[in-house]
Formats: structure tokens, C-alpha cells, sequence
């Protein structure tokens, strides 16, 4: 059985058992523990990547997911750049451990051609309201961070501010597709 299904399994039969003879303080505590000890296995054993989008917020259908899969999938044959896409709960990650999760996702996921170091992976927590894009080093040659943050500003955040999760990542998936072929022919 899972390990995540196990820890949680186990916080609601504590929190049920407990609830009665134990102070709310106590009880809290003992939650805080469980989250903490469910977000170490987390970390220690992340899902397989199952494609170029790994929705665990469920915030997209499964349309929007093929659809954004199906545009990643043709843009990393034509240039080989792979880009993938996390959206991560909070119950995974700490708010301020958001973005060592998000760089440990695209490292131990492997997101890029080895020996080019070309991937990039777009980490989401709608409920944190928090967007990080990790570039490989191949990446950063040509897509600084400063870029990244024009695009996360102009392209990622107005539709997310709307709750229009999928629009806003296909936009900004788009742009950044444009910005490195424009950067690849300069080359």
C-alpha cells in the first residue's frame, strides 16, 4: 500500500481515536507531526512522473491535461526541450519549502536531455498561490530569471488571479516556447 495512504490513514484513526481524551492542544500538535512526518516520506518518495503534466491539485480536467501534454509533447520533438508542469498541495509541502520541493521534483524527475541540461519545470500550489520555474542549466544560457519573472508576471498570474488555471498555463507555456525558438535562432 502506498506510503502517503498509510500516513493518512493513520492521522484520521489517531485524530478519531484521540480527539475525545486528549486537550485541542495536544491534538493539534499530534496533526502538526503527522503532516510533517507525511511530507518527509513525500519528499523521500515522489510519485513517478506519469507525462509532461502531473496535476495532484486537480485543479485541470483531464482534457486540459491531455491538451497541455499534447503541446509540450510537440514542442520537445521539435527542439528537444522538455518542459513539465507540478501542481503541488499544500499538504505535500511546507509554504516556505515550496521551492527546494519544486528544484528536488525537476532533479529527481531527470526534466531535460542529459548531457544538455535543457528542461524546465513549472511547480504550481494553487493554494499557495505560488508559481516557481526551475530552469536546467542548458535553460539558463538562454532564459535568465529575470525573463522567467516577466513571464510568470505578464502571462501565468492574470488568468490564475481569475481562477483560470489552465488558461494561464497554456499561456505562459506558450510564451516561453516563443521566447526560447527566438532565442534558439539567434543562436
Amino acid at each position: 500500500m502506498n506510503r502517503n495512504l498509510i500516513l493518512l490513514f493513520l492521522f484520521f484513526l489517531i485524530n478519531i481515536s484521540f480527539s475525545q481524551t486528549i486537550s485541542k492542544k495536544q491534538s493539534d500538535s499530534l496533526k502538526q507531526e503527522i503532516v510533517k512526518i507525511y511530507r518527509e516520506v513525500y519528499w523521500s518518495a515522489l510519485p513517478k512522473q506519469k507525462g509532461w503534466v502531473n496535476d495532484y491539485e486537480k485543479i485541470l480536467s483531464d482534457n486540459e491535461e491531455k491538451k497541455l501534454d499534447s503541446l509540450i509533447s510537440k514542442y520537445e520533438r521539435e527542439t528537444s526541450i522538455e518542459i513539465a508542469i507540478v501542481t503541488i498541495d499544500t499538504i505535500k509541502v511546507a509554504e516556505n519549502n515550496f521551492e527546494a520541493l519544486s528544484l528536488h521534483i525537476a532533479k529527481t524527475w531527470g526534466v531535460g536531455k542529459k548531457g544538455k541540461d535543457n528542461g524546465i519545470l513549472i511547480a504550481f500550489s494553487k493554494g499557495y498561490k505560488n508559481i516557481r520555474i526551475q530552469n536546467g542549466n542548458g535553460i539558463e544560457k538562454i532564459f535568465s530569471n529575470e525573463d522567467t519573472s516577466k513571464i510568470i508576471e505578464n502571462d501565468f498570474i492574470p488568468e490564475f488571479k481569475m481562477g483560470n488555471y489552465y488558461q494561464g498555463l497554456t499561456n505562459g507555456i506558450i510564451k516561453i516556447m516563443e521566447y526560447l525558438r527566438g532565442r534558439i535562432q539567434e543562436d
